[in-house]
């Protein structure tokens, strides 16, 4: 399989997906402005959370123009992201910037398919409410780069909040021995698309199935409201995607996130 195929569903899956996420986030950022290769996404509010100000690249350009506009739209951070759709652009990006400080994020974009996989126990899932899921997802910023400040965080958090409301997500989690939250995912829609999203297990709670029972439990609420398209988004360089291949999901398509700090 090469990364230009799109198996697992039918031509159109990959354009909704990517029209979902994008929504997403018209629906909580401050300011949203098209220009002719995409859209520059800002906000002030959250001027610490990378993907609330970035530079989406949704038509092919070349890799010196996707990095001129990101200087362009961005000059009054102190960082660059740019939020490539456009698999060439992706591809070219990603060569070019290999080694030369910038962190780079391939994402593999899956969809669910018509035949259910087996079905799985999934009764150790329960209905989370936000409080429960927010202090869980401000665990996981923690274990992220160590260079994250505590205001950081806080705006990471609150983008998880306005992300979730907008969406009206549902959130489901696993409740470990102390009784609080070990394990968490989201499910959210729009009526005819589902996005699985925020699959997270605590460290210690790891290897016990249970993002394997949170998957398969919000893809079983997604089937029964009868959503034409369901999806994931996984790290294409990480071990999670083997895992949602064994509930059902199939790549559609990839996307990338590109990352120059300070």
């Amino acid at each position: 399989m090469t990364e230009g195929s799109q198996p697992g569903r039918e031509a159109g899956a990959l354009p909704r997906a990517l029209r979902f996420s994008r929504e997403t986030i018209e629906l909580i950022a401050d300011d949203v402005r098209p220009i002719d290769a995409g859209f520059v996404v800002r906000s002030p509010s959250l001027p610490n959370v990378w993907v609330m100000n970035h530079v989406r690249i949704t038509e092919p350009v070349s890799s010196d123009e996707a990095l001129a506009l990101a200087d362009e739209h961005l000059a009054d951070l102190c960082y660059r992201e740019l939020f490539v759709e456009d698999e060439q652009t992706g591809q070219s990006l990603e060569q070019s910037l290999r080694g030369t400080g910038w962190k780079i994020e391939r994402d593999v974009l899956m969809a669910l398919g018509d035949k259910p996989r087996r079905t799985l126990d999934t009764s150790v899932v329960i209905d989370a409410d936000e409080d429960r899921t927010l202090e869980l997802m401000r665990q996981w910023f923690l274990e992220g780069p160590p260079k994250l400040t505590p205001a950081d965080v806080s705006q990471l958090v609150e983008y998880s909040r306005r992300e979730a409301r907008a969406r009206g997500d549902r959130n489901f989690g696993v409740v470990g021995d102390g009784g609080g939250l070990v394990a968490m995912t989201k499910l959210r829609s729009d009526g005819a698309t589902a996005q699985v999203e925020d699959v997270y297990t605590v460290p210690e709670a790891r290897r016990r199935g249970y993002a394997r029972a949170l998957v398969s439990h919000a893809v079983a609420q997604a089937r029964s409201e009868a959503h034409d398209l369901i999806f994931i988004t996984a790290d294409d360089n990480d071990w999670p995607k083997h895992l949602y291949a064994q509930i059902g999901f199939a790549p559609i398509g990839w996307a990338w996130a590109f990352h120059r700090g300070p």
